[in-house]
């Protein structure tokens, strides 16, 4: 819900920027006054907005008590007096909305201690073959929504289209709703899967069940950067720019989720230092292709170049595929060899 409400939120401030800012004006003075609140984020993100994590509690199923571990080994009880801790407290009534579920007060802190333990682990994630796949996978999504981000304004602006720069920042407007409609389609669509396979898998959950949650936004990554290239080649409706631009923010706010469901219900322990491998290897990765982007656009032309692109999404989309039948041991093999240390862990037990 948070990717797709901030998504939709600077999305709109985008697109009436042109409309506030005169055009002529210095884009220096824009960068300048946003400089001091985006520093301020990040001091307030880092020192009041520790990492959490939620316990697993034992439950109940099929006249068995069922206790999962932070690596997801089930372990099954007879009896509530055989599981370790015994029997779970119920929750207490509550007449709140969903929103409780938001709150950060109440949850558990990893602390500085596991923040320092974060930093080696980053390096073991960073080579997790599972854990790899993911950020190469969302530098190329990031790659297709850079081919896009640097040539759609020349693309509008010029003949055919001559649009003006008011009409040409309604794009970002396409990018709003495209954020907002990830909320309802790619959520609850991944809810209701992940639900039916826990239940066919007799009320176990295993990480592998969030796997479909990348085939949307792999799919729609796929077209949205081919409708793109094609209709900015061929000189199609300007439309389709702007549908293309759409898709591109739904890909994007739904590849996100994806990517931090299934490193925390993979690898609990080093939730934090995965978050940090995907997140930042992605940016590091994209922001070296920025640089390659116009080139390969001026050598190859908009629509081969973006086809290209789709194809390089669609290859290493696959590789989903092989994890969903063989992932499993490979991750229980990791887990059972370098998951000794819980520092950082998403569930510590």
């Amino acid at each position: 819900m948070l990717w797709c409400v901030v998504g939709f939120i600077t999305s709109t401030l985008l697109a009436v920027i042109p409309r506030i800012v005169k055009p002529n004006a210095s884009w220096r003075t824009f960068h300048y006054s946003w400089a001091i609140p985006a520093l301020l984020s990040l001091l307030l993100a880092f020192f009041f907005y520790p990492e959490t994590y939620f316990i697993r509690p034992p439950v109940a199923f099929n006249g068995r008590i069922l206790v999962q571990s932070a690596t997801e080994k089930v372990d099954i009880y007879e009896d509530w007096e055989e599981v370790p801790g015994g029997k779970a407290l119920p929750e207490t009534p509550n007449s709140r909305l969903w929103i409780r579920h938001l709150k950060f007060c109440g949850m558990t802190s990893g602390g500085w201690k596991a923040m320092r333990g974060c930093y080696s682990q980053v390096l073991g994630c960073l080579v997790n073959p599972l854990i790899f796949w993911v950020a190469l996978l969302n530098a190329c999504v990031l790659a297709s929504m850079l081919s896009i981000s640097e040539t759609y304004i020349d693309i509008l602006s010029h003949p055919r289209y001559n649009l003006s720069p008011h009409a040409c920042a309604l794009v970002h407007m396409a990018g709003a709703i495209g954020a907002l409609i990830a909320w309802p389609v790619a959520g609850c669509l991944t809810a209701r899967v992940t639900c039916r396979l826990t239940v066919r898998n007799h009320g176990v959950r295993d990480a592998e069940q969030y796997l479909p949650a990348f085939i949307l936004p792999i799919v729609t990554g796929i077209v949205n950067i081919i409708i793109y290239g094609v209709a900015a080649e061929y000189k199609w409706h300007y439309m389709w720019i702007y549908f293309a631009y759409g898709l591109s923010a739904f890909t994007f706010v739904s590849l996100s989720t994806a990517n931090i469901l299934w490193v925390t219900e993979a690898f609990p322990r080093w939730a934090a230092p995965a978050l940090v491998v995907i997140s930042g290897a992605s940016n590091i990765a994209s922001f070296g292709i920025s640089f390659g982007i116009m080139p390969w656009i001026r050598s190859q032309g908009q629509a081969n170049a973006d086809i290209e692109i789709g194809v390089l999404i669609a290859v290493v989309g696959l590789v989903a595929v092989p994890i969903a039948f063989w992932g499993k041991e490979m991750r229980q093999h990791i887990h059972e060899r370098w998951g000794t240390s819980q520092l950082g862990a998403l569930r510590p037990q």
